[in-house]
């Protein structure tokens, strides 16, 4: 019987054969969304890239972007107890190309703190986080954050 292939051909195509349907099987990545992004960020999913990382004492950590932040914006920083990161973080966003209502994406409800006008996320990934926007800044604080280190805003996440 005569081969299609001599025997070094064959076995290259059947690599390359293998090679193009694992490829092709292979799942594709989702597109992360702000959302997604923003909660990579706090929980340091992006950490390896800031241009800064400092201890604060107590446990409080502080990562700063400003070169390449993750996240539309001029800067990125994001101070977390070292303990708690998941739960408790505040995340200053200089120059963002976003703003609360993107981030509650019609989950928020308008809020006045002692800080002025804020918007609280009720739904979604990023429930319990205060939106504070700034003159040329957006801050976000979890609800863990704001018990522990800055209790004066708590009013602001009870309906």
């Amino acid at each position: 019987m005569k081969r299609l292939f001599p025997p070094h051909r064959g076995a290259a195509l059947a690599a390359l054969m293998l090679c193009a349907l694992l490829g092709a099987c292979q799942k594709q990545p989702a597109a992360e969304d702000l959302t997604s992004r923003v909660l990579f960020t706090a929980n340091g999913s992006y950490d390896s890239s800031a241009d800064a990382r400092t201890r604060e004492g107590h446990g409080v950590r502080r990562v700063r972007w400003d070169r390449r932040p993750p996240l539309p914006a001029s800067s990125v920083q994001v101070e977390y107890d070292s303990d708690l990161r998941p739960l408790a973080w505040i995340m200053t966003v200089r120059g963002a190309q976003f703003s609360a209502a993107d981030l509650a994406a019609g989950q928020g409800r308008a809020v006045q703190t002692e800080q002025g006008p804020g918007t609280v996320i009720q739904g979604g990934r990023l429930k319990d986080v205060l939106v504070l926007p700034g003159q040329s800044e957006l801050r976000l604080l979890t609800r863990g954050y704001v018990t522990q280190l800055q209790p004066t805003l708590l009013p602001a996440f009870t309906p």
